[in-house]
């Protein structure tokens, strides 16, 4: 009963900070949609964590999660002055181009994360996954290296840790 409720509470939650603002017809919209998912799918939701890796280990994942959204922003706020530099320029200084970046992660799931954080990042885009070789093709706004890894510490480095971390 207990991780029902927290499913309401966490989607009502969801709901109402993407909803953007709080007026009664939002709000009881998003109790009926937050009941609704939480009748349907609750189940199935804490089934697999406990199954795979307990409670306490979904708890661990959460807060590690929390505690990376931060460095996240962090990262696309410094990525987008860089590529708002170049607007500014008179003559262009940058130098796009596509590179590939191996990457040391070996759960899938950490793999799709770090693809659309590359995206997410101002600069850079995810174009493409070799999974043989566990390679990123990325393309990048300002190659400054060719170098794989050069590359990949100016590119995921950062963020390739921390998912290793939460997706152990």
């Amino acid at each position: 009963m207990i991780k029902k409720i927290f499913t309401f509470i966490s989607f009502l939650i969801v709901w109402l900070i993407f909803a953007g603002r709080s007026s009664l017809d939002v709000i009881v919209v998003g109790i009926a949609a937050s009941l609704l998912t939480t009748v349907l799918f609750g189940d199935m939701l804490y089934q697999r964590i406990e199954q795979r890796i307990g409670l306490l280990g979904a708890l661990r994942k959460g807060l590690l999660t929390f505690l990376f959204i931060p460095v996240f922003f962090y990262e696309a706020v410094i990525s987008a002055l860089k590529v708002s530099k170049h607007v500014f320029e008179k003559s262009p200084s940058f130098s796009p181009g596509i590179v590939k970046v191996k990457t040391k992660l070996n759960n899938v799931s950490a793999i799709t994360v770090l693809a659309n954080l590359i995206t997410l990042t101002p600069g850079t885009l995810t174009i493409d996954f070799d999974r043989a070789e566990r390679a990123y093709y990325i393309h990048w706004i300002d190659v400054n290296t060719r170098e794989e890894a050069e590359a990949r510490k100016a590119i995921i480095a950062r963020f390739e840790r921390w998912l290793g971390v939460i997706y152990k």
